[in-house]
């Protein structure tokens, strides 16, 4: 049976891609003053890299980063994890294709107060951004 432990003072890492400068500064202020460490870039190519150094626990993406889109980063991801799709972009196919790949696609404006829930739920971090770890437990 796997139990969840909380590791202190290890904080759970977000990876923000958007190439809107003011909603990436935004958000990355935003989940910083909640103590979460988090690296936002801009395109899919840093969006990559960073998904590959920097192992997140999360990644929320736009849509639209130029002439890829934030679902290619779930579909080149070697190593899956939890992803909120954020766009200004309504689009049926695309949140089909999004929740088929497992990921939340939200319209913007979002709250910030509705994202910080959907992460916390996303990650299993009710109580907040320390790392949780699986372990088990013989008896």
């Amino acid at each position: 049976m796997g139990h969840a432990i909380v590791l202190p003072g290890v904080t759970r890492r977000i990876l923000i891609v958007d190439d809107d400068q003011a909603t990436r500064s935004g958000l990355k202020r935003f989940f910083e003053r909640a103590t979460y460490e988090v690296i936002a870039v801009s395109t899919f190519a840093d969006g990559r890299i960073a998904l590959a150094e920097s192992a997140p626990d999360i990644l929320i993406a736009d849509v639209r980063l130029g002439e890829f889109n934030g679902l290619h980063l779930i579909v080149t991801n070697p190593r899956p994890i939890p992803t909120i799709i954020v766009t200004g972009f309504a689009d049926p196919v695309l949140e089909a294709d999004a929740r088929h790949l497992g990921a939340e696609y939200l319209l913007k404006p979002v709250s910030p107060a509705a994202l910080m829930d959907l992460v916390k739920q996303k990650l299993g971090d009710a109580d907040g951004p320390e790392r949780t770890q699986e372990t088990s437990l013989d008896d």
